[in-house]
């Protein structure tokens, strides 16, 4: 999920039907999202509060996420977050919990 590695949003075709012998595709439209999560992180006695914001779009098709910005309220917050990849994973697992209980309605 590091800055570098976000790319604007494409179409994306998943579905194929056969109909009278052609293979017709259908272009499946991403949900544009952003999630906002709240960091309280102690660095060196100090306490760093700040905000991660992250846009992204969702294929519910296939429960693909394409992240396409990310933005801190504090850029100290950066090297905590995109420097740690047990955080990044923890980060990318929260929305798709997240996207699940929302689709789906259940709580995971």
């Amino acid at each position: 999920m590091p800055r570098d590695n976000f790319r604007p949003a494409e179409k994306h075709s998943s579905m194929h039907y056969k109909n009278n012998g052609q293979i017709l595709k259908r272009i499946v439209e991403p949900t544009k999202l952003t999630h906002l999560i709240a960091f309280n992180i102690k660095e060196n006695n100090n306490l760093i509060s700040g905000i991660l914001t992250i846009e992204f779009d969702y294929y519910s098709s296939d429960g693909r996420i394409k992240y396409s910005h990310i933005q801190y309220s504090d850029p100290r917050l950066i090297k905590h977050i995109e420097g740690n990849p047990i955080v990044m994973k923890n980060i990318d697992s929260y929305i798709r919990k997240n996207l699940l209980e929302s689709e789906y309605g259940f709580k995971l």
